[in-house]
């Protein structure tokens, strides 16, 4: 086993799964001069016409209308994913083109996992009749409540400038799913809504990220700040931003650290030199253990885009390989975007709400273990092992502080004009099952509130519909030598990537369905919808654990 090489896959592995933090939206080109114009596109041998408009409101958030020639009455509202407050210099695997360099405020209005294709989602549609419509916030980072103001106005606006517009649909992703969501159950001016890969709360989400960040920093290196970026004595300079932009070093220091023990010893990888605070008998453990135990005590998916946490390679290693290494990899290859996530979004809500948001002072990690110490009792190196580590954990430990926020901040950021489950129209999620960024356990809470509140008599049953992506059951790839190979595209239900045109489109049929009739399509028809594409499912009996600060 000592043989096996990951070479140098892993690292780029690491690599591309920070850069897709901040891919889940895609920049749209610069907006046009305010107002609208007649343009088009040739569709084989047609021309489709339709009319561009664009501009902005009266808080700065600029729009995009797209009005096709033969309209039917229905237009498709969009909501792009999160975008980083903060902006870095180019630093390499986060931002090494210098993308995130500059502000990013361009709407967009439709989704779709290149520029490229957000063009063919849009260009079909409009084939189709339909109008699309985007909002680019005039804020960003988690900007809930002021990207619903700006959807509320561009609704407005649209149908002031276009009053045949009977029907409107609502759609997003990512945190763009999370405001899709709020904006159908606060106003009623949406007929229908499709959520993708929906983000749960901002104090949900931010726990997530922070528990995997403080775990990495306790563990791995105690010099990582991680949080308090904002302190009141900073105010006027640039202390806190070098601090964000030490922190972002010395996490992707740790994770180069990680991979390479990985790949220089699988069975028995050494800890970081980064380490100072972890005790002899605590680094006698396999590093890769304390990965995955990581993973398991912040509710990460076991799966990512190259291990499926069940295969290995042909021979005596087959076994061992699935049990042992393979959950711990696909942690390491999920965790670099909770890391990101983590530091960058701190920073952003931290600026937001004017201190720390994350607190776990409190928080029994140990209790969070439950059966996985004995589900994953051969990757976490057994039970004295997984009782070493969880002790160092403890709050009872020195070496291993806890983080207090600031109440007034907690307060901010709960107060994000989150959807409650007060469902009204018809609504349907699509979520990956082995997501890194936005956990299947986000859509079992919303589903959970939903039956909070149709037996409260605040909604009526037979508003949601779930659609999950699911992974293939077994999909590394081994080479001749046995060593598993990077992944080389996007493995469907992993990674929080942008569904493919074909399921977006099959989305969209069925989001139009239902702003039209009113209701759901029933599950026989959904599933016949998708019966071409055996990784996306329906199940009502499907449930997912919660993510443990919804618990």
């Amino acid at each position: 086993m000592k043989n096996l090489k990951l070479k140098k896959g892993l690292t780029a592995l690491i690599s591309a799964a920070l850069v897709a933090t901040f891919a889940v939206a895609v920049p749209s080109s610069a907006n046009a001069a305010e107002g609208c114009s007649e343009t088009g596109f040739i569709d084989g041998a047609k021309f489709v016409a339709f009319q561009k408009c664009t501009g902005a409101d009266g808080n700065g958030s600029k729009y995009e209308i797209r009005m096709p020639e033969k309209f039917n009455g229905m237009m498709f509202l969009y909501s792009h994913g999160i975008r980083n407050q903060v902006l870095l210099p180019k630093i390499p695997v986060i931002n090494p083109d210098g993308v995130y360099s500059v502000p990013r405020s361009a709407p967009e209005v439709a989704p779709g996992r290149t520029a490229a294709d957000q063009e063919i989602i849009a260009q079909t549609l409009l084939k189709q009749g339909y109008a699309l419509a985007g909002a680019g916030v005039q804020v960003n980072g988690w900007s809930v409540p002021e990207a619903i103001e700006a959807n509320v106005n561009l609704i407005v606006y649209a149908k002031d400038i276009f009053p045949t517009i009977s029907k409107v649909v609502s759609w997003g992703d990512s945190l763009g799913g999370h405001i899709s969501q709020s904006l159908s159950e606060q106003y009623g001016i949406i007929d229908a809504a499709a959520n993708l890969h929906m983000a749960g709360t901002a104090a949900s989400q931010y726990s997530y990220a922070n528990d995997v960040l403080w775990m990495y920093k306790t563990l791995f290196d105690p010099t990582i700040k991680g949080n308090g970026y904002t302190q009141p004595e900073y105010a006027g300079d640039t202390r806190g931003y070098m601090e964000l932009i030490g922190d972002i070093g010395k996490l992707l220091t740790v994770l180069g650290a990680l991979s390479a023990a990985i790949s220089a010893n699988p069975l028995a990888p050494a800890w970081p030199a980064s380490a100072t605070n972890a005790p002899a008998s605590l680094k006698g453990i396999p590093v890769r253990s304390a990965i995955l135990l990581i993973g398991l005590l912040a509710g990460m998916p076991t799966q990512s885009n190259t291990y499926d946490a069940s295969s290995g390679p042909k021979g005596a290693l087959e076994t061992s390989f699935g049990l042992a290494i393979s959950p711990a990899l696909a942690v390491l290859e999920n965790t670099s975007t909770a890391l990101a996530l983590g530091v960058i979004g701190n920073y952003d809500a931290e600026m937001r709400c004017g201190g720390s948001i994350f607190d776990n002072s409190a928080t029994d990690y140990a209790s969070r273990l439950g059966d996985n110490g004995d589900i994953f009792a051969a990757g976490l190196s057994g039970k004295t092992a997984t009782a070493g580590m969880l002790a160092f954990l403890n709050k009872l430990n020195p070496v291993a502080p806890r983080v207090t926020a600031s109440a007034s901040a907690v307060a901010c950021i709960n107060n994000q004009a989150a959807y409650t489950g007060k469902i009204s129209v018809p609504t349907i999620t699509v979520s990956q099952t082995a997501d890194q960024i936005t956990p299947a356990g986000y859509i079992q809470k919303m589903k959970d509130l939903y039956e909070a509140s149709i037996s409260n008599g605040d909604a009526k049953p037979g508003l949601l519909l779930n659609i999950w992506n699911k992974p293939p059951d077994e999909y590394t790839e081994f080479d001749s030598a046995g060593s598993p190979k990077a992944a080389t595209g996007i493995t469907t239900g992993t990674s929080h990537a942008m569904y493919t045109n074909d399921q977006i489109m099959v989305i969209a049929k069925l989001l139009a369905s239902a702003g039209k009739s009113g209701k759901l399509p029933s599950i026989a028809a959904a599933k016949s919808a998708l019966k071409k594409d055996p990784s996306m499912f329906i199940d009502p009996n499907f449930k997912p654990a919660l993510m443990f600060q919804d618990r």
